[in-house]
């Protein structure tokens, strides 16, 4: 089921998640006691702490409408931005952007934060009522605190991302960056949820507030370590498809027609490929099938001379073709345009040196899954 989507102007869509409501009901019950001013009412505390979550909640759509301006600004395709429980994100693909560009557009948004939070401060100072000066205080310090924490240097926050790029310029190495950035961004998960927990320890107990603080310290560690680790799975995978070859994954299989004679195949079978007569169109070799291992077995010795090889060929599907050349992303992304279940590796001369086949592709790029 789709979100609900808000269009405002020339912005993209807005996702907003059903988490958006319950992250304005937490940030109102942690503001509350703030807002429990001398002589208020309840209702009027209550209206406060509503509406300074409220003001948070379009803090973080600005932050991320900076994000989207700055995407778009770089050339990059912005999808939507999406209000969650944890905040919020922009969605924009395109070319990877250059370091430059990269720290831009992750450091928009905390800024855009810095100035909302210099706006507040100033209306604070301009008013009278205690009320109006509690309720723009708080929107002036939580806006501070939003800035501050998405600049911090570990993914997945905007520091961490502008780190992140600085780091993959610098090391001549995005994946080394992304790593390092990763490993920080855990580390600050830990201390997100470490330091709350230690000074509920210290003070022998917590109330109300303290278990509500805790819960909030308990859910940022968490997207914080989970978005670090997706980094880091994402980076040991951009390892991998650097490390791809196509020349050497490649196996000498050979193509035979299907009127092949079992008896004449005079390598393993796994290593036979049959090749459909008239199947042929650009970027594809033609249509293959595979010998099927139960059903060759089931041939009595004697038969074999006469019996062709489609007699125990299941299909398999196109075969495409790939120049020997290609490696690393370059490969993945030739897959992907035309996708098929196996590929002739050709040499500058059009010379088939052996065949790739998708399944070993994906095994390689699916190595190694460590947390």
């Amino acid at each position: 089921m789709p979100r609900p989507a808000l269009r405002l102007g020339p912005l993209p869509p807005i996702q907003v998640s059903p988490g958006t409501l319950i992250t304005v009901l937490l940030l109102a019950a942690m503001i509350f006691p703030s807002m429990a001013l001398p002589g208020a009412s309840l209702a009027l505390a209550a209206s406060l702490a509503v509406g300074v979550a409220l003001v948070l909640i379009l803090s973080v759509l600005l932050h991320e409408a900076a994000h989207a301006v700055a995407a778009h600004l770089s050339g990059a395709t912005v999808d939507h931005i999406a209000l969650t429980l944890w905040g919020g994100h922009t969605q924009y693909r395109g070319a990877p952007l250059g370091p430059l560009a990269s720290i831009v557009v992750s450091l928009v948004g905390p800024l855009s934060n810095l100035l909302l939070a210099g706006l507040a401060h100033l209306a604070a100072r301009s008013v009278e009522s205690e009320a109006a000066l509690a309720f723009w205080s708080a929107c002036s310090l939580l806006n501070l605190a939003l800035a501050v924490f998405n600049l911090l240097p570990g993914l997945p926050m905007d520091g961490g991302r502008a780190l992140e790029a600085l780091l993959g310029g610098v090391l001549r190495s995005p994946v080394r960056g992304t790593v390092i950035t990763a490993w920080i961004g855990r580390g600050i998960a830990v201390l997100a949820l470490g330091v709350p927990l230690w000074r509920i320890l210290e003070a022998g107990g917590t109330g109300t507030l303290g278990l509500l603080t805790l819960l909030w310290a308990l859910l940022i560690a968490g997207m914080l370590w989970q978005g670090a680790s997706s980094a880091l799975n994402g980076a040991r995978l951009q390892r991998r498809i650097e490390g791809l070859d196509l020349a050497a994954l490649a196996r000498p299989i050979r193509l035979v027609p299907p009127t092949q004679p079992l008896g004449a195949l005079d390598v393993d079978p796994e290593d036979v490929l049959v090749l459909e007569p008239g199947t042929a169109r650009p970027g594809v070799l033609g249509r293959v099938r595979r010998l099927d291992a139960a059903a060759l077995a089931a041939v009595p010795a004697e038969h074999r001379e006469r019996t062709p090889v489609s007699a125990v060929a299941a299909p398999l599907g196109e075969l495409g073709v790939l120049p020997a050349t290609l490696g690393g992303e370059q490969l993945v992304s030739a897959m992907m345009r035309r996708p098929a279940p196996a590929y002739a590796v050709l040499d500058a001369e059009q010379r088939m040196l052996g065949v790739v086949l998708a399944a070993d592709v994906q095994r390689r790029l699916g190595a190694s899954r460590r947390p």
